[in-house]
């Protein structure tokens, strides 16, 4: 009997079958293909021949038939993913193997057997996932291996395999050991590395059912990138060469970019650019990037910006000078519904996932984030897009206090492990090296040269805070008073309810008033942008009310900036907003601002900057927009954390992600002896599942501002019902036309009728009614038409 992996259902209803043993072949191919670049191609032609080797029985035939001929079976009720951690341990553990064999069979037993969803080395109650995996007796497992054996791979083969994989993984563990400072550490860059190679497993495995399913040739990258990486860096410095160099800062900025080049002759390796706002940051990461990755060979670029700032202007520049919008893929708004982890054979919002397939990828912190360490499939089949690579990381001082250990360990598997180099960009560089886990070995591009920095000096932080803090109606009133002085003011806030109200307070100002947000979806923050830029540049009074999400990233210079108070990093990026390139004249102030009765007990990390910045501000007597005193800021932010408060807390399971994915402590007591594993601890399904970039689960939703109006009544058709390509290439369009809600908000508009599914209910839309041309979603009840359509 041949047993069947896929049935592929043809227009004139025959059915066409690919095979396991197809299927496990093809899948091993393409995750060696993969995995070739670290030295590990053995590990993943073996894991790709053995991950369905349970889908070699009479049952799995049954049930993939049936559902093929439209039968109701229930997903996931034919299990297939543990023969291959049964034939593993049977195979090659024996009771007298070496701690390292135990070790790397549970690393190959790991990617195996979750390729449909990651599982607990030990989960929550103490029970051991391979234990349970080996010793569960009802998914026919001699069957199965009988079949695989003769129809896929004999012993011999898979024992030579297994024999090149243990060698391959041996010395992946060697190059781990140096980067570790204790047992901890170890174990959570054995996790990473368990996670890339879950990655590409994944990756492999979907990319063979859809072209089996979707029978077509998925379109890849070529191997060698160089010719392309070097054509790219030729047209860059030829255009660098034509820029005019009259003023001092644009000598400056050359200067700078120059040393950026140098780049392309030092070794891999994690490197800081800290450059003053306006030193021209952008094209000369970019000028490093493509250096770096013409020297080196490297599978991609990938630019990571901030979640709160507006990427689509450092976009539009990359795309600029890159000049090929062949190479670039943007993947910063995830418009499909969270994906189940249920075993499905076949899924078609596969089809609207982006996987980073791409020589150059422009992406947000929280999509980096999530490749890293998110739970879903569509999140780790990503992962191995970073190996060999070079990761631009723009506002590296975003990264949320809270995740530190979980940033510097994967940045330093990333670098040490994985052969990425890391560039971390910022005008106020975080002092990752001070954290309780360092990172390690981050050396500068450009290091600190005060004659270099002076001709960007152009504002002077000054403290306007009053005792008890301005009300609303009072800031708004020194708002005014700034404008009539100096003709265009920008206020920042911390939080979108502050910026609404003082929006509200100051929309009749005898100015050009604008009002951004992120409950404003991309596109309209955009359209925002460019008629703020139009009418500073027509010299108009201008006045906006904002929340951070303009600190970083955003090219438009005010007179006069106002800072809510928050942290000091928040005040010299708000700065950067301020007489940009010196064409004021003179220098301009941006003024620190308290409000009175500010609530920030949702808002831990904005309380902890306060903090943070009062005591610098209490001590520190300098230039507040040094590289001294943003130092002494991170270090003082840093040390008055408690314990474990970097590793990501979950109060939960009272433990961490951090020591979920590492040593397990918790869960690892309440296991029983005779089940422990011996190598991997680790939680990874809860630290998968519980894993948020912020403490709100949020979901993108579809809003009809601009063309979003127009995709949503095309994802209610006819024929978005039965056409995924359609439905991605809608969703593509869509994009901008976003806004991340929190569950809270979400609940609150769908319990108002202001939600509704589109696109088969994959992907929720906004009623015209509930989104305001100028400030976005509107959350208020108070007018009585508000949920009229």
């Amino acid at each position: 009997m041949l047993y069947p992996a896929h049935i592929r259902i043809e227009e004139d209803s025959a059915q066409t079958v690919q095979t396991v043993a197809e299927h496990c072949e093809n899948v091993a191919v393409l995750c060696e293909q993969i995995l070739l670049r670290q030295g590990l191609g053995a590990v993943g032609k073996l894991t790709g021949l053995l991950h369905d080797m349970g889908k070699d029985t009479g049952v799995f035939a049954d049930y993939i038939t049936r559902a093929a001929r439209g039968e109701s079976v229930r997903v996931g009720s034919v299990n297939h993913t543990f023969a291959a951690v049964q034939f593993l341990f049977e195979r090659y553990v024996s009771p007298d193997a070496s701690p390292m064999r135990r070790m790397i069979c549970e690393i190959l037993a790991f990617a195996a057997g979750a390729h449909h969803g990651q599982f607990d080395c030990v989960d929550p109650d103490g029970r051991s996932g391979f234990f349970h995996r080996i010793y569960t007796q009802d998914n026919h497992y001699t069957e199965a291996k009988a079949a695989f054996l003769t129809q896929c791979a004999d012993l011999d083969t898979l024992d030579a395999l297994f024999a090149q994989a243990e060698r391959e993984l041996t010395a992946k563990i060697e190059t781990i050991r140096p980067l570790t400072q204790s047992a901890d550490e170890m174990l959570f860059y054995c996790a990473m590395l368990c996670r890339m190679l879950l990655s590409a497993l994944i990756d492999a495995d979907r990319q063979d059912t859809a072209e089996f399913m979707q029978n077509m040739q998925t379109p890849t990258i070529p191997a060698d990138l160089c010719p392309i990486w070097a054509e790219r860096l030729c047209a860059m410095e030829n255009r660098l060469d034509r820029l005019p160099r009259e003023r001092p800062v644009d000598v400056v900025r050359r200067q700078i970019s120059d040393q950026c080049r140098a780049l392309g002759e030092k070794p891999r390796g994690i490197y800081r650019l800290s450059v003053p706002t306006g030193g021209g940051k952008t094209l000369a990461s970019l000028r490093a990037a493509l250096a770096h990755a013409a020297k080196h060979g490297a599978s991609r670029i990938i630019f990571v910006t901030p979640l709160l700032s507006v990427l689509e202007q450092n976009a539009a520049v990359l795309r600029s000078w890159i000049e090929d919008e062949t190479l670039i893929l943007e993947h910063h708004s995830n418009v499909v519904a969270p994906q189940s982890e249920q075993t499905d054979e076949w899924d078609s919002r596969e089809l609207l996932m982006e996987n980073w397939d791409a020589p150059v990828v422009i992406t947000t912190l929280v999509q980096f984030l999530n490749t890293l360490f998110d739970g879903r499939t569509s999140c780790i089949r990503r992962m191995h897009a970073l190996s060999g690579s070079v990761v631009v990381l723009d506002e590296v001082q975003s990264v949320p206090k809270t995740m530190l250990t979980l940033f510097n360990l994967a940045v330093n598997f990333l670098s040490g492990v994985s052969g990425a180099s890391v560039i971390l960009c910022s005008a106020t560089q975080p002092s990752l090296d001070a954290a309780v886990h360092p990172l390690r070995g981050a050396q500068d591009l450009v290091p600190y040269d005060p004659a270099l920095w002076a001709p960007f000096k152009r504002t002077e932080l000054l403290d306007r805070r009053v005792p008890g803090g301005y009300t609303e109606e009072e800031l708004a009133a020194f708002t005014l008073e700034q404008l009539h002085q100096n003709g265009s003011v920008l206020l920042i806030c911390n939080k979108k309810a502050q910026a609404l109200d003082l929006y509200r307070l100051l929309q009749s100002a005898d100015a050009q008033v604008f009002h951004l947000s992120t409950s404003m979806c991309m596109a309209h923050r955009i359209d925002t942008l460019q008629k703020i830029l139009a009418c500073l540049d027509a010299g108009q009074p201008v006045l906006c009310i904002s929340t951070q999400l303009v600190e970083a990233g955003v090219d438009f210079s005010f007179d006069c900036v106002i800072r809510v108070f928050a942290g000091m990093d928040n005040a010299i990026q708000s700065a950067g907003r301020c007489n940009r390139s010196g064409e004021k004249g003179h220098i301009c102030p941006v003024y620190l601002v308290n409000l009175k009765g500010e609530s920030l007990s949702h808002l831990p990390d904005i309380r902890q900057a306060q903090d943070a910045s009062e005591r610098l501000l209490a001590t520190f007597h300098g230039d507040l927009q040094s590289d001294d005193a943003v130092s002494r800021y991170y270090r003082l932010l840093y040390t008055a954390m408690p314990r474990g408060a970097q590793d990501f807390y979950l109060a939960k399971y009272t433990s961490s992600m951090f020591d979920l994915l590492s040593q397990n402590l918790q869960f690892y007591t309440r296991c029983p002896k005779a089940e422990r594993p011996v190598g991997l601890l680790q939680a990874f399904k809860t630290a998968g599942d519980a894993f948020r970039v912020f403490d709100d689960n949020s979901t993108d939703v579809l809003v009809p501002y601009g063309e979003g109006g127009a995709v949503i009544n095309a994802l209610v058709s006819e024929q978005a019902k039965y056409d995924p390509a359609f439905c991605k290439q809608q969703l593509l369009r869509g994009k901008r036309c976003t806004v991340s809600l929190f569950d809270y908000q979400l609940r609150s508009l769908q319990q108002k009728g202001a939600i509704y599914p589109v696109c088969n209910g994959i992907v929720l839309a906004l009623l015209p009614s509930a989104y305001d041309e100028n400030t976005g979603v509107r959350f208020d009840e108070t007018q009585n038409d508000f949920w009229e359509i």
